[in-house]
């Protein structure tokens, strides 16, 4: 088992797959879309959820009726 957790790849094997075009590489296969507005409001949107839900954490542990 240690073996294969610890296992290693030459250098050389990796530099020949990276300009083969083979392995795990990254691949320009995809185009990008996502524009800076499109990444703000992913950002906003993240806030705005994360508040929503530590508020009904915190009213789940104070006790929602006061």
């Amino acid at each position: 088992m240690s073996n294969s957790l610890f296992r290693k790849k030459s250098l050389t094997s990796i530099l020949h797959e990276a300009k083969a075009g083979d392995g795990d590489a990254h691949v320009s296969g995809l185009k990008k879309v996502l524009n800076v507005r499109d990444l703000t409001l992913m950002g906003v949107a993240a806030v705005i959820g994360a508040g929503i839900f530590s508020t009904i954490g915190q009213a789940a542990f104070n006790g929602a009726l006061r």
